[in-house]
């Protein structure tokens, strides 16, 4: 089941892809306003209709993303700035949905292992797999280093973790909070350290040139 989904999902993945980008380009709306109707309902559709024939809806939305990403299509500049504002949005409201799950006394009994698994994945798991994969790239060590430092985790292990506890499973409960305060140490540690780690290995510049603002259709 797990290599049809992934199977299925990314073949609707990279059709639906380009087709968004063909159907943008030849479609012609009277109000530009249209447009991100139009992507979202697409989005839909490719998520509906992957699902509809047993495939992984959130890959194939993805690789139609990434794809369609890759692409020039009109109005491109105004969609990026409309979706990357919908991005925002969803991830407060993940985030603030997900704290409601979160007691705090129930975290305390498992801030020891928390903090052990946190610093393991910080300085040894990431490190690590990140030395391996930028072996063969021409990277320097202070790349390599930065990358493994930025590795923040987010709402998708929270969300990830909500699975156990939607199917019952025993002990899901202690599961949930070591990976929410996992989720929490590594944005706390690591999301207000990168700037200070840039600027340790020198590789942080400061853009002094005057932005543009560009009010014209895209």
């Amino acid at each position: 089941m797990f290599f049809l989904q992934m199977s299925i999902g990314a073949v609707m993945g990279v059709i639906m892809g380009y087709v968004m980008a063909w159907t943008i380009n030849k479609i012609k709306l009277e109000q530009e306003g249209l447009y991100p109707a139009l992507t979202l309902a697409m989005v839909l559709f490719t998520f509906a209709f992957t699902n509809l024939i047993s495939g992984n809806g959130f890959l194939a939305v993805y690789t139609a993303a990434v794809i369609l990403g890759n692409k020039n299509f009109i109005h491109k500049r105004s969609l990026t700035r409309f979706y990357d504002g919908i991005a925002w949005l969803m991830q407060i409201l993940m985030f603030l949905t997900l704290g409601l799950l979160v007691f705090p006394s129930q975290i305390l009994p498992v801030l020891g292992v928390g903090l052990m698994i946190s610093l393991f994945l910080i300085f040894v798991a990431r490190p690590v797999s990140v030395f391996i994969s930028m072996f063969f790239f021409k990277s320097t060590l202070q790349d390599k280093v930065y990358v493994s430092w930025v590795g923040l985790r987010g709402a998708v292990p929270i969300v990830f973790a909500t699975y156990p506890m939607l199917a019952g499973v025993e002990r899901s409960g202690m599961m949930f909070n070591i990976v929410f305060f996992i989720v929490l140490t590594s944005v706390m540690l690591q999301g207000t350290t990168l700037k200070v780690v840039a600027d340790w290995l020198g590789l942080s510049e400061v853009d002094d040139s005057p932005r543009r603002l560009q009010l014209g259709r895209s």
